[in-house]
């Protein structure tokens, strides 16, 4: 994961948090790659690890079509 897109992903999480859930959320990317986020922080924190500390390995598994 790139820095830009861990940063998508706080700035997910404030909204989220903000909206009272999850919301639909679209912010320009580079990248054609969508993950799933609300997976992504489950796993982190069952980990006890930060999603900018995930291999691309473990990524991977978090790609969407």
């Amino acid at each position: 994961m790139s820095e830009k897109e861990f940063i998508q992903i706080c700035e997910l999480d404030d909204v989220a948090d903000a909206a009272g859930g999850f919301v639909d959320f679209h912010a320009s990317s580079d990248s054609d790659i969508h993950y799933d986020y609300r997976a992504i922080l489950a796993y982190c924190k069952e980990r006890k690890i930060d999603p900018i500390d995930m291999t691309i390995r473990e990524m991977q598994q978090f790609v969407l079509a």
